[in-house]
This record gives structure tokens, C-alpha cells and sequence, in this order.
């Protein structure tokens, strides 16, 4: 599996470096500087880790320093595709993750569906492919709705990569079609010639030879049409192992070759080391073809001995180089075929050598499967030896029979008594659930529509029509013109809200908005007035019951501030924790110990009524949600201790969208 870069470079390898560092001393501030530390880190990544984490290091130092939370995002970014390339799954995982929790609460869904691309990665490499096409689906979702094609691109790839190493090779190349129509579309060849190489990879491993054949020749010649020789080795290499399958030892040896050569130039070690063992694989085959199966060119000798030598010679070769490089696979497959050679050239001491370091890297390699296998053979042997002790104390077979009868038909009566009880119990049950949903739908229902003849009072239509004909009547167009359209937008919010159980925070709070405006504007602004919002709360995707807040707005205006010169409302919504979000509505106006002589006794039930009507929604939401919501009302106090306005707590569940 291979990573995913998070922003695609027009630049690659060491003109990619060198022009980052020709871009950092000009970069003009601190956010720029860290974007630059970010493309280092994942420019160096490939070739040099140990300066790839000092720039991430840079990177993460300057965004904390400067509270750039996108670029602490990409610094954990950086440090995850580090980690990647230095096969440490553990820590990239770790570090992908936390950059993707930081993109989600940035709301960046690119960047999220990237760092869920190497979250994928990760699990993929470490065996968990079910794990990681799940990571691909999702990051695949928000590159539908954002309509990134290059992140679908990339997703298609990697989810037919984990079902191709998952051996479901029918949806490996459902997905590799899919991302071949969309690199076609953008006209990407070097996406086409891959994805071209990755279905005969697919088609080989089916044992479609002749399929494998089509679409990899098809690869290499765009492969060679755009020069891009690290993917020809790839491919070239591919093309040796379907040839070899063909039984055509002549052209796979070219192609062999053509990679070997590829691999010197580019200095790709761990690949020239594969390429050195499957042409010894070759050799080794030649030697054992005593049916005559394959094609010969004319360079090989073809006397057993001479081919076992050259068997010998590269499986020397790769060998030492996987040494090297710490490749215990390639160690234990070459060391076994290194074994098979020695013996056939008659060197039993030298294959007993050879055998002996392919067990210890096998073991090293699959010691947890034994582990399982062994741990499997015992509860094997202990379920036998049950067996055995069960016959011994089962000797009178006939006893045995009639009681196993006996004890049957006492169980099936049991189970039938059971079975007509529980099948009536469910119905009866499922009967009393249909009364008392259609009773909560019904008290739903009523709920709502009292909420929305609250929030459609006839004071507030009155007092509102009645300030429009004010400014009419004081021929004052544009106060009059902008009033009516104000109330016109609240009806419609108002209005659309309440088809709703739930709507976003956003809608609610226009609706909000418009209302504190008018009331404002008909008070002629005897009182200022606030909505402030925890910047961790996404407006639009957070989902609220719709007109909760208005007849706590509502009755601060009236009862708070009808006697007050200065008077001042905050409205604040904030996140109580991970499942609850509190909505503060409070005012400096009189309290409650102090009411208006002039308050009407109708006001006093209608404000009543509000209160009854949300807790009456409150605990609906509470019944549906599992949740605690709840209304809790403070007195405030002044500095000499007397009543000084109203702070109202509202306590909801907080509901994301998606």
C-alpha cells in the first residue's frame, strides 16, 4: 500500500526541495513559514526522515506559537507520512488521527478526507484491510460531497489495493475501473498507466495470464511514453513475472533486466534486491524444467549445472542486499530457494546452512501463527480426551437412550411453553408500544403547535404592525419599508423552522437575530444586545429544536426592560461538554423579585404558559434522545445587593448533522 500525500505537488523529489528552500527566507509571515516547513517535511519524507521530523517538528513549534490550528493539523500530518515511510504503522497512526480530529473540528473536510486516506494506509499496511477500506468508504463520502477528484482518485485506489490483498479480487477491480474512468476523465497518465498495472497485478494473481498481459503491455508504454522510470521498474518487473507464468524464460529475462537496470540508476536498493531473487527464481525453474516447458533464448546455457550456478550467483546477490536492508521476507524466501540450489549442485553442508537461516527467519516471521496453531492442536488433543472419558461414563448404552429421550421431550415442551409465551409477551408488548407512540406522537404534535402559537403571539404581531404604521404615518419610508421586511423574513423563518423537530443552530439564530432587531427597533433602542457563539460549535452542521430560545429573548424584552434606560441582553451559546451544549440568555432588566405594577395578569399566565410549553418540549427531547435537558433560572444581583436582572441556563443535547 502506498500513502497519500495531502496536497498534490507539481514539483516532485529534489526540485520539489529546492524550491521550498528557495521559498522559506521570502515566506512573509508565520503561517506561511509553517505551510513551508509542512511541504519540507513531506518532500524529505521519502529519502530522509531524520530531516523530515525536524521540519514537522518546525512546523508543529510555529502554528502552536502563532494558535494556527490548521497548521498544527498539518504538522501532525507530516509527522503521520514520516512514520509511514519508516513502515512505524503505530505512531502514523496515531499522528493521522490527530490530524484528522483537528481538520474535523476546522470543519476541512479535504484535509480530513486525506489524513482518513492515511489512517487507511496504516491499517492496511498492518494487516487490517477490513479497517481500512472502512477509513477509505468514509474519506471516499466527503470527497463525493466536496467533488474532489483527485481525493476519489486516490480513494478507489486504495480500497481495490486492500480487497486485492484481501484476495477479493472481483471488487479490487470494480475499484481500479472506477479510479481508471476518473484518471481518464482528467487525463492523467501516470494515474491510467498505474492503475493499468495494478489490474494485471490483479489478473496474475487469478492466474488470467492473457488478461495480465493486455494490460500491463498497456501500462509500460505510457509508463515509457512519459519517462517516469521508477514506475517502468514497477512495471517492467510485472512484466517478467506474467512472461515467466507465459513459460517464456527468453523475454521474461529482458524485462527482468530492463528493471535491474531502472533500479542501479535510481538507487532503489530493496527493489533491485527483488529483482536479482526472481531472476535467480528463474534460473532455479530452468534447471528443474525437465518437461521442456519454456522458452530458452539462446544467452542461457542450458545444462542444469550452469543454470543452478547462475541460480546461485543472484540469489547471492539478493541476499546480501536484503542483509542490508533488514528485509527478513526476502531473507526467508531466498534463503529457502538458496537452500533448494545448494542441495541440486550437490553442496548438502552449504544447504543445510542456507535451511537452517530460512527456519530462523520463518519463525521470526510467523511465530504469533504458531503460536495459534499449537494453542489450536491442544484444545484438539484436551476435546479428544473429553470425548474419551464421556464414552467410559456412558457405558450402558441403552440407559443412555432412553433418558437422552426423555430429557428431549421434557426440553421440547419446556421450549414450546417458553416459545407460546414469549410470542404472546411480544405481541402484547408490541401492542402497548403502538398505544404509547401514537399517544407521545399526539403529545409531540400538540407541543409543537403550541410552541409555534407562542412564537406567533398576537402582542408581538400587534406591537409590530403597529410600528410600521408609525413609521408610515410619519411618512418615514425607509424605517418603514426595512421594519416590514424584517418582519416578513422572521414570519417565513418562523414559519420554516417549525415543519422541523430539528434545525441548524445557524437558521434558529437568524430567526433570532431578526426578532432582537425589531424589538430593538421599537424600542427605539433603550437596550443593546448580544449573540456570541463558542467558535468550537459548527453553526451549520450543529442541529437545535427550532424556537426554544425566543421566549426567553421574549420575556427579558418585556418584563426586563420595559422601565430600563440602558438595558442590556447577552445571548451566548457555548459547549457544556461532548454530548451537551448550554444556551445563556441574561439580562441586567429587573428580576423577578421586582415586577411592574402595571403587569397584566395575562402576561403573567402567558409567560407562565412559555415556560410550561418548553419544559413540556424539554422532556419530549429528553424521552426521544435519552438526554438531560433542562431550564434553570438565576436571580442576579447588583453590587448593593438588589435584584439585578435574569440569567436563564438552557441545557440541550448537542446533535451533529453528519
Amino acid at each position: 500500500m502506498s500513502s497519500h500525500s495531502l496536497h498534490a505537488q507539481s514539483l516532485q523529489g529534489q526540485p520539489l526541495i529546492d524550491s521550498l528552500l528557495k521559498e522559506l527566507p521570502k515566506a512573509k509571515n508565520d503561517t506561511s513559514k509553517a505551510k513551508t516547513f509542512y511541504s519540507l517535511s513531506v518532500a524529505f519524507a521519502p529519502n530522509d526522515s531524520t530531516a523530515a521530523l525536524d521540519y514537522a517538528n518546525k512546523c508543529m513549534n510555529i502554528s502552536t506559537q502563532a494558535k494556527w490550528t490548521k497548521g498544527v493539523g498539518l504538522a501532525y500530518y507530516a509527522f503521520a507520512t514520516v512514520y509511514y515511510k519508516i513502515t512505524d504503522y503505530a505512531l502514523s497512526l496515531q499522528n493521522s488521527s490527530e490530524a484528522y480530529n483537528i481538520f474535523k473540528s476546522l470543519n476541512d473536510k479535504k484535509n480530513m478526507g486525506f489524513a482518513l486516506l492515511l489512517i487507511a494506509s496504516n491499517y492496511a499496511e498492518s494487516g487490517y484491510y477490513t479497517k481500512a477500506i472502512e477509513k477509505d468508504v468514509a474519506a471516499l463520502r466527503i470527497f463525493e460531497v466536496i467533488n474532489d477528484k483527485q481525493g476519489l482518485e486516490r480513494c478507489y485506489i486504495s480500497i481495490g489495493g486492500c480487497y486485492f490483498y484481501n484476495y477479493d479480487f472481483d471488487k479490487a477491480i470494480e475499484n481500479y475501473n472506477m479510479a481508471l474512468i476518473l484518471y481518464k476523465e482528467s487525463n492523467n497518465k501516470y494515474g491510467v498507466a498505474s492503475v493499468l498495472d495494478n489490474i494485471a497485478s490483479v489478473f496474475v494473481n487469478e492466474g488470467e495470464y492473457d488478461s495480465a498481459n493486455i494490460y500491463n503491455l498497456q501500462a509500460i508504454k505510457i509508463f515509457e511514453e512519459i519517462n517516469d522510470q521508477r514506475e517502468l521498474s514497477r512495471a517492467y518487473f510485472n512484466r517478467g513475472n506474467i512472461l515467466k507464468k507465459l513459460y517464456d524464460a527468453r523475454s521474461a529475462f529482458v524485462y527482468y533486466m530492463h528493471a535491474v537496470e531502472v533500479d542501479k540508476k535510481l538507487g532503489i536498493k530493496m527493489q533491485l534486491a527483488d529483482d536479482y531473487g526472481v531472476i535467480g527464481e528463474l534460473y532455479l525453474d530452468l534447471a528443474k524444467d525437465s518437461s521442456k516447458k519454456y522458452i530458452i533464448s539462446p544467452l542461457f546455457k542450458t545444462d542444469k549445472r550452469s543454470l543452478l550456478k547462475k541460480a546461485r550467483y543472484y540469489f547471492t546477490q539478493t541476499l546480501s542486499m536484503s542483509k542490508n536492508e533488514g528485509d527478513i521476507f526476502l531473507l526467508m524466501t531466498y534463503a529457502d530457494l538458496a537452500s533448494q540450489t545448494e542441495e541440486q549442485l550437490g553442496n548438502y553442508k552449504v544447504a543445510l546452512a542456507f535451511h537452517r537461516e530460512y527456519m530462523l527467519y520463518k519463525d521470526s516471521i510467523f511465530n504469533d501463527e504458531n503460536k495459534k496453531k499449537i494453542a489450536s492442536l491442544e484444545n484438539q488433543r484436551l476435546a479428544e480426551v473429553k470425548d474419551k472419558e464421556i464414552q467410559l461414563l456412558n457405558k450402558d448404552k441403552a440407559f443412555q437412550a432412553s433418558e437422552i429421550k426423555r430429557q428431549a421431550l421434557i426440553r421440547n415442551i419446556i421450549i414450546a411453553a417458553v416459545a407460546t409465551a414469549a410470542i404472546f409477551t411480544f405481541f402484547l408488548i408490541r401492542s402497548f408500544n403502538r398505544r404509547q407512540k401514537v399517544i407521545f406522537d399526539k403529545q409531540v404534535l400538540q407541543t409543537e403547535m403550541k410552541a409555534l402559537r407562542a412564537q406567533m403571539n398576537p402582542h408581538f404581531i400587534f406591537n409590530s404592525l403597529h410600528s410600521i404604521n408609525k413609521y408610515i404615518v410619519e411618512n418615514d419610508k425607509d424605517n418603514a419599508s426595512d421594519y416590514l421586511s424584517k418582519f416578513a423574513k422572521l414570519m417565513r423563518l418562523v414559519l420554516e423552522n417549525s415543519r422541523e423537530q430539528e434545525v441548524p443552530l445557524e437558521s434558529d439564530l437568524a430567526a433570532l437575530e431578526l426578532y432582537m432587531q425589531l424589538e430593538s427597533l421599537r424600542f427605539q433602542n433603550r437596550f443593546q444586545y448580544s449573540i456570541e457563539i463558542d467558535p468550537s460549535i459548527d453553526k451549520e452542521n450543529t442541529l437545535i429544536p427550532p424556537l426554544l430560545l425566543r421566549p426567553f429573548a421574549e420575556n427579558a424584552i418585556e418584563h426586563g426592560m420595559k422601565n430600563k434606560e440602558g438595558g442590556l441582553i447577552k445571548i451566548n451559546i457555548q459547549t457544556e461538554n461532548e454530548n451537551m451544549m448550554r444556551c445563556i440568555v441574561e439580562d441586567n432588566g429587573t428580576g423577578r423579585e421586582v415586577l411592574p405594577v402595571t403587569e397584566h395578569e395575562s402576561d403573567k399566565k402567558r409567560k407562565s404558559l412559555g415556560i410550561k410549553i418548553i419544559q413540556e418540549r424539554l422532556n419530549i427531547i429528553n424521552q426521544l434522545k435519552k438526554a438531560k435537558a433542562a431550564v434553570h433560572i438565576f436571580d442576579l444581583k447588583d453590587a448593593e445587593n438588589k435584584s439585578g436582572g435574569l440569567r436563564i441556563e438552557l441545557l440541550l443535547p448537542l446533535q451533529q448533522a453528519f
